[in-house]
């Protein structure tokens, strides 16, 4: 599956493809685009290999990273589930940089942020954002293999329309 997106965010425009891996659903689709967007003005990569050299010594990819500009990770991001072994090694690879993981809901942050208080040595560093959950089910919903948006994204906040849909959300810190 594949999102082609025209986003007008903050005053600038982009083209992006978000392109789904075969095991990736549709929700997790949702959750990658909606990182693009709220990390628009820092210029995520949204897609990084094995071969990258800012991936070299973490031995993981995410789903979204936003590069620091001199070879490093300024912000490395996972979307939805993932695995507590992942998030603890890269916790630790990643001195610098911020780790921010975007789930669906807000139950689901807060029972991630308690299995990272258990789990996850330093894991005060990582970011949980949960969407709303009826606000997240309507952008899962809005979303088309083509797909316009424009608005405004700062911090944890979109603004915007996507597609015919309108919406205001900040998304709750974990």
């Amino acid at each position: 599956m594949t999102l082609r997106c025209d986003l007008n965010i903050n005053g600038g425009s982009r083209r992006i493809l978000v392109v789904g891996k075969e095991e990736e659903t549709h929700e997790h689709l949702a959750l990658r685009l909606a990182a693009a967007i709220l990390f628009f003005d820092k210029e995520p990569a949204l897609e990084t290999g094995p071969s990258d050299p800012m991936l070299t010594d973490i031995g993981f990819q995410p789903d979204l990273l936003v590069p620091d500009g001199i070879g490093g990770i300024a912000v490395w991001i996972e979307c939805g589930n993932v695995a507590n072994n992942k998030l603890a090694k890269v916790a630790r690879r990643i001195k610098e940089g911020r780790l921010v993981i975007l789930k669906e809901d807000v139950e689901g942050g807060r029972r991630l942020r308690e299995v990272i208080k258990k789990e996850i040595n330093k894991g005060e560093r990582l970011e949980v954002w949960a969407w709303p959950r009826a606000d997240f089910a309507r952008w899962n919903a809005a979303l088309k293999e083509s797909n316009y948006i424009y608005g405004e994204a700062s911090g944890q906040s979109l603004n915007l329309v996507l597609n015919e849909a309108a919406f205001s959300v900040d998304l709750v810190s974990c």
